[in-house]
């Protein structure tokens, strides 16, 4: 190349160079702060879930069990400005409620009966631990194919929005809801024994009345006596003698909480105009021990495997 080319060359490259040289940084990534209520496993798996999915970079926070601490983090987080406070548990999301101005955006997630804590306030929205009730009813008919009628205990007071989604979800299936209102737990043995032989099976509801270990308990009595399958909230009652249950699996949940804040983050999207989401991804837990009181043991084992499988739900058993 002769040293005319090479000066020609050099002129047109010394441009780019000096472009790329002086070109602007990428802009930084909004920051997200997680605020967990403590060191539980499964709050690890959300997270790794929302970092996976959000457009964002997360720093994380794990409270004390005190609410003066937990008021004095959310003090210093609201000075701070984040783009996003995302709370985990229920002493986060109650404290960032109470303590987050209107200036930063909150999601809140593996709230167990969120309804209960009154979280919804402007600028906050979340993610149930709860679904429609569609998946439950549909799997207690994978379990009692031949179910008709499915009882609901709940105090109306706070659960009469819920018996509603279920009576919509399980006419599609043709099922009718039979509402076994109690406003005590003090009456939850006498509203059961009122119900023998009117129900099929029992679906339980997150209901500040009657969610407590003794009336788990209670319902698992019942069911086991009257062999009607009984779909429970969590895996651990499955695992106390409860049929089956529903519940989000950890990891799904985060990817789920990650779009989401995407859209309040990137798309702006305000955060008390959006209703408290469903869960996306379930898992399915199945007692085999309570289902022989519904039938054949292998039979109903099968028919739940063939449900988990048309809907990608991951299987426990429990015996």
């Amino acid at each position: 190349m002769t040293t005319l080319w090479r000066l020609a060359l050099l002129t047109l490259l010394l441009p780019a160079v000096a472009l790329a040289q002086t070109s602007p940084r990428s802009p930084a990534r909004p920051r997200v702060v997680a605020v967990k209520s403590s060191s539980l496993a499964p709050y690890a798996s959300f997270l790794a879930g929302f970092a996976s999915e959000a457009r964002a970079d997360v720093t994380e926070l794990t409270l004390e069990e005190s609410p003066t601490e937990a008021a004095r983090v959310f003090k210093s987080l609201a000075a701070q400005k984040p783009a996003l406070v995302l709370a985990l548990g229920p002493l986060a999301a109650n404290a960032a409620r109470r303590s987050l101005g209107e200036d930063v955006p909150v999601l809140f997630a593996m709230v167990p009966y969120h309804e209960k804590y009154g979280l919804e306030a402007p600028n906050v929205t979340g993610i149930a631990l709860t679904s429609d009730f569609g998946p439950e009813l549909a799997a207690l008919k994978a379990v009692a194919p031949a179910a008709k009628r499915v009882g609901i205990l709940h105090d109306p007071r706070s659960s009469a929005g819920a018996v509603a989604q279920a009576r919509s979800a399980g006419a599609a299936l043709g099922l009718t809801i039979v509402p076994l209102a109690v406003e005590a737990q003090e009456r939850v043995g006498g509203v059961l024994e009122g119900a023998a032989g009117k129900v099929d099976g029992l679906l339980m509801v997150a209901d500040k009345t009657v969610g407590n270990a003794s009336v788990v308990q209670a319902l698992i009595a019942f069911s086991a006596s009257r062999g009607v399958p009984l779909v429970a909230l969590t895996a651990s009652q499955v695992k106390e003698g409860a049929t089956l249950a529903l519940a989000p699996a950890p990891l799904a949940l985060g990817q789920q909480a990650g779009r989401l804040a995407n859209r309040i983050i990137h798309e702006k999207v305000d955060p008390g105009a959006l209703a408290v989401a469903r869960p996306e991804g379930l898992d399915l837990s199945f007692n085999l021990t309570a289902a022989k009181k519904s039938g054949p043991s292998c039979d109903v084992a099968l028919e739940v495997l063939r449900f988990a499988a048309r809907r990608d739900f991951a299987v426990k058993v429990y015996e």
